[in-house]
């Protein structure tokens, strides 16, 4: 503990199934401590770092709410930067975002009506010999404009979620060694929110992403529609946690599978004659563009097991509506995150931490990349 004092309280505001819920954990500002400017609140957050990490820890998310000096992406940035000692670029993923700020990004710039699944960020992320585990710890997000309506970032832990799934389920997938990702990227978007090869990785020509694939252990071919097909090396499916040991589901096979995304009958727009639409082109554009994970040994996964993790997962999922200011703190390990759909205007700026220096980035974020502040 240090010598700054912020008074705070801790009320519930998470919601599962209707009922109120302990994730996350708030840390929300007294009204006499809500104007405490940022750079004592700088140093509360310093001073206050073991308590935050047990905090953390135990719930697996803290929001921060109540604090008047958190105004703009500058200032979620500071913060950012005394919650982990780096910021991570994002490159390499799977929605589409853009810079704003040093490494702060938007939260996605996928359209609003786009409902965003459960995910914990890059867990499709092989460990190598120089990253053991090349996945963010933490992710952040910051809300500078509240939704209009909708728009939360569903939250669910991870932990619970294992210990839900059946567990001939869970021996299946450790026994096949991990998940594999397959992608396909256009080289010009068409229809959509189709990502393409250089918006998600950052490359600006053909030789700069044979580099990075080379760099990443990537297996990777040109295919003969000028795409970009990658073979991601296997991920764990269920992961020790770095600090607490404790075990968690550690995937998106419930998430990146062709049975699911990115083509559903939802993608041009909710309204009947859009979803109508989407279901006679999807025959014709689902080899464009898509994420598809397989069993490590190469097997397809069930489309059984695909819906019981969804199911899971849906039934762990725990809703907050967010309010201008709150600042969002998500142990990326125990914690998955998504997005709700929205109406306008919602913007939410985004972070991705390391717990400890990395010797280099996993990937590069494009340079010049606009800011875009639509999220």
């Amino acid at each position: 503990m240090g010598n700054t004092e912020i008074s705070v309280s801790h009320p519930c505001v998470g919601k599962k199934r209707g009922q109120e819920c302990p994730l996350p954990f708030v840390i929300e500002a007294d009204p006499a401590a809500a104007d405490t400017p940022l750079h004592e609140l700088l140093d509360w957050i310093s001073e206050n770092q073991d308590r935050r990490e047990e905090d953390l820890h135990r719930a697996g998310a803290i929001l921060f709410r109540g604090f008047h000096a958190l105004q703009t992406a500058e200032d979620f940035a500071a913060i950012a930067q005394r919650m982990a000692p780096e910021i991570l670029d994002y490159a390499g993923g799977t929605t589409p975002r853009s810079a704003v700020t040093g490494k702060i990004v938007t939260s996605t710039d996928a359209p609003r009506h786009v409902v965003i699944g459960l995910h914990q960020e890059m867990s499709y992320l092989a460990p190598t010999p120089e990253f053991p585990d090349p996945t963010p710890d933490k992710v952040m997000f910051f809300c500078e404009t509240a939704p209009g309506g909708g728009g939360q970032t569903p939250i669910a832990d991870m932990r619970a979620v294992l210990k839900k799934l059946p567990p001939d389920l869970v021996e299946r997938f450790e026994q096949r060694g991990g998940l594999i990702l397959h992608r396909k990227l256009p080289t010009e978007k068409r229809y959509g929110y189709e990502v393409t090869w250089t918006t998600a990785f950052g490359a600006s020509d053909r030789n700069a992403m044979e580099a990075l694939a080379r760099q990443n252990g990537w297996q990777m071919h040109w295919a003969d529609d000028g795409g970009l097909e990658i073979t991601h090396a296997p991920s764990p499916v269920v992961k020790a946690h770095r600090v607490t040991g404790e075990r968690i589901w550690f995937n998106q096979a419930h998430l990146l599978h062709k049975s699911v995304a990115p083509w559903t009958s939802a993608w041009l727009g909710p309204s009947l004659a859009q979803r109508a639409k989407a279901r006679l082109l999807r025959p014709f554009i689902q080899d464009r563009f898509f994420y598809h994970s397989t069993h490590a040994d190469g097997a397809e996964i069930s489309l059984a097991d695909v819906s019981t993790i969804r199911r899971v997962v849906a039934e762990e999922m725990v809703l907050f509506d967010w309010r201008k200011g709150d600042l969002l703190l998500i142990d990326n390990k125990l914690v998955a995150h998504g997005r709700q759909p929205y109406q306008p205007p919602r913007t939410i700026f985004a972070a991705l931490l390391a717990d400890t220096p990395r010797k280099r980035p996993v990937a590069v974020m494009p340079p010049g990349t606009p800011a875009a502040r639509t999220s």
